[in-house]
């Protein structure tokens, strides 16, 4: 046999009106497509045959100043997209009637309900009652409970909390007299108000019934279209907990949504025994005074969870300061356990890194953590693991023992074996509720189909509830969640630190290196050129004075570039960051000479060497030498062996800096080959029979790294090379 849910139930979709009033609905152009069927109790002479189909302009429903009010806002509010209502008092056949107008689903509903009071509100009462809920520092539950009985004037009131599983319990209540039982502290089950209840409190934040026994007024519409009641006050609630209620002793009930961030929190849950209509004024007041009420609470909330912060911030500051001065974590973290444990109200912790587990307080044993560390990681969601309820996970809550019921882990860094887990014991429960919480069906013989009945017991039944630990607040797994980035940021930079100490590692190495093969490799131009004017000076006696200052000259400045170049080399070997200040060299001052050295060297008068405009450039003097040393002197040497050798150096100014091209016609370099021109030792495969060691172009790499200068090569095989080196300005 079929079984209907009760959350199947289109409670928007009855089709009921309770008869408090009239409705009559339009569409967007204005015609009238639906209307109660006991209109002509409100307006003689008209029925909702007649009404249907009628254009609002056709429409007569008391005098002159009401008709043009109700037809002026239908035409206002059918322009707007969004849900709006607005409320009048009205006079209608020598009665006061509220007169609500709002639109939905592209209808507008225009609501009569009978006003049942006359005389003036008392404002200052209202904002008195709403001052004392703002003042309340403890209870504002309590306090709203009072204030609201006595302004409903109902039997029973109950403020109604919704668990995590959906189910309630009262955490409030006001009685209007002591033959009622208390039901503060009893849960009720989630079913009791079904999932398609709880969603349209969240829109709908008043309902009520006044008489569970009266006769609904029912709504008849054009083609009997559906029609959509769900915001309407009138609506007439389920038969299913009509008959809930008369099974709990009363004949109306209100209710009023407590929404906190967004979210339905509550109820305010009111019962009378006997038949009650309260009025519109009456639970706007109330729904204001819900709402204030609900307001202060978070107020509260929001308070504590600062203070929380704040006590959260201060533990962070101190493992930031404690753990980024010590490259271990584990040994620090481990003299932090206790406030990590008492921060998060935990009875236990469990601190893991590679092969090492503490404990502190009441945990599982080591190995029975370590083994369940997989199963842990397949439940987690973004490396978070948090239950107060492992007994639904029965390989762990066994595996655990010694009590343990909840338990939030966050996995910090797997591949190290790096969490930290927080333990709760397990309490026993006696948890009451109001009745004992179990679905009942009935057949329906008529449609052949079992219905959901409601419950006929709300006698206290208690059960025991195992397996379960105190509940992880939402403040509580906020500061889980910041440990482990807290623990994560440490470890990259941690990580980071390392990684940069072995690049400078070796860079430093490199430089080195380079330090030793710069000094065989670049000191080799002076030295060759100390050596000619030595020579020339040793083997001549009768050199012409002017001659001799000449060579003097040229052996001094080049032992001058020589102790320079040492000096440079070796800050420039032993710093991570070579430090020099940046001042404007004029290169022609030195390429000239280097141009003739390195013929000198090479042997390689031959050489056409072309020379342009030369522009000065930001760097360092003796590093630009160094630089322009080896890409000319390469230049002169591959290309000395050529017919027609000859190169060529220019500068010219370019919107993204000064650009030099030094370019010659030698032997040129392989495609394949330039990705590695800048390695140490890196010999081209066509280079044999030409002196060198294959250092010079790493050199030229490091200092224009160094210098900021971008460099480029081209080159082709027996057609020449050109490199570009490209100055910031």
């Amino acid at each position: 046999m079929q079984q209907i849910k009760c959350e199947d139930e289109r409670i928007q979709y009855l089709g009921l009106l309770q008869d408090l009033g009239f409705l009559i609905i339009f569409d967007q152009q204005g015609f009238l497509i639906a209307v109660s069927d006991q209109i002509d109790q409100y307006l003689p002479l008209q029925t909702a045959d007649n009404l249907i189909g009628k254009h609002i302009s056709e429409l007569t429903i008391s005098d002159f100043q009401l008709d043009e009010f109700i037809k002026n806002t239908v035409a206002e509010i059918s322009k707007i997209n969004d849900f709006k209502k607005i409320t009048e008092k009205v006079d209608l056949a020598d009665q006061e009637f509220y007169i609500t107008i709002s639109n939905f689903n592209n209808l507008i509903y225009v609501e009569f309900e009978r006003c049942i009071i006359h005389e003036q509100n008392n404002r200052n009462l209202f904002n008195n009652r709403l001052i004392a809920l703002q003042n309340e520092e403890q209870d504002v539950w309590k306090v709203l409970s009072d204030i609201l009985s006595e302004n409903l004037n109902v039997d029973r009131l109950m403020v109604y909390q919704f668990n995590e599983d959906n189910s309630g319990i009262v955490i409030a209540e006001a009685l209007k007299h002591s033959g009622l039982d208390s039901y503060l502290g009893l849960n009720y089950p989630e079913f009791d108000i079904p999932r398609q209840a709880r969603e349209l409190y969240k829109t709908v934040h008043c309902r009520f019934i006044t008489d569970v026994d009266a006769k609904p007024s029912r709504i008849i519409s054009k083609d009997n279209q559906e029609i959509n009641l769900q915001n309407i006050s009138l609506r007439r609630l389920s038969p299913i907990h009509l008959q809930y209620l008369k099974n709990a002793g009363f004949q109306s009930s209100i209710s009023f949504s407590i929404i906190i961030q967004g979210e339905l929190w509550g109820l305010v849950c009111c019962q009378n025994i006997e038949p009650k209509h309260i009025d519109l004024a009456v639970r706007n007041f109330s729904l204001m005074a819900t709402n204030f009420a609900a307001n202060k609470f978070q107020q509260l909330e929001d308070k504590e969870r600062l203070e929380y912060f704040r006590e959260v911030q201060e533990l962070e500051l101190t493992l930031k300061e404690k753990l980024l001065l010590k490259s271990n974590i584990f040994p620090e973290l481990k003299l932090y356990a206790k406030e990590l444990m008492d921060v998060l109200d935990a009875d236990g912790i469990a601190i893991g890194f590679e092969d090492s587990i503490y404990l502190e307080g009441i945990t599982p044993e080591k190995e029975s953590l370590r083994s369940s560390l997989p199963l842990v990681s397949s439940l987690s969601t973004e490396h978070l693991f948090i239950s107060h309820h492992l007994s639904k996970f029965p390989d762990l809550f066994k595996s655990y023992q010694h009590d343990i019921a909840g338990i939030a882990i966050a996995e910090i860094d797997r591949k190290k074996d790096f969490f930290i887990a927080w333990f709760r014991k397990e309490i026993v429960l006696d948890r009451s509720w109001a009745g004992k919480p179990e679905k009942i069906y009935e057949e329906d013989k008529l449609e052949g189909k079992l219905k959901p009945s409601p419950r006929t017991s709300f006698t206290a039944w208690r059960e025991q509830v195992a397996g379960t630990s105190r509940i992880w607040t939402k403040k509580q797994l906020y500061f889980v969640t910041r440990i482990r980035e807290l623990l994560r940021d440490s470890l990259i930079n941690k990580a980071v630190e390392i990684d940069n100490l072995n690049k400078q590692l070796i860079e430093m190495n490199n430089s080195l290196d380079t330090y030793a093969y710069t000094i065989s490799h670049d000191l080799k131009n002076p030295l060759s050129a100390i050596k000619v004017s030595t020579e020339f000076l040793q083997y001549r006696q009768d050199v012409k004075p002017e001659l001799l200052k000449k060579m003097t000259t040229n052996i001094l400045d080049s032992v001058h570039i020589i102790l320079n170049m040492l000096d440079k080399i070796h800050q420039f070997s032993k710093a991570s960051s070579f430090n020099f200040e940046r001042e404007m060299v004029e290169p022609d001052n030195f390429i000239n000479e280097i141009i003739e050295m390195s013929k000198h060297r090479f042997g390689s008068n031959n050489v056409e060497v072309k020379v342009g405009k030369l522009m000065a450039v930001q760097g360092e003097k003796t590093l630009l030498y160094q630089l322009f040393l080896n890409i000319i002197g390469n230049a002169v040497k591959y290309s000395g062996k050529t017919e027609y050798a000859k190169v060529e150096i220019n500068s010219a100014l370019t919107d993204n800096g000064i650009i030099y091209i030094i370019s010659d016609n030698g032997i040129g370099i392989a495609e394949d080959e330039l990705a590695s021109i800048y390695e140490m030792f890196k010999r081209m495969s066509n280079s044999s029979g030409y002196e060198g060691s294959g250092v010079g172009m790493a050199i030229v790499k490091r200092i224009s790294d160094k210098l900021g200068i971008d460099i480029s090569i081209k080159s082709k095989i027996n057609e020449g090379t050109t490199v570009k080196l490209m100055f910031p300005l």
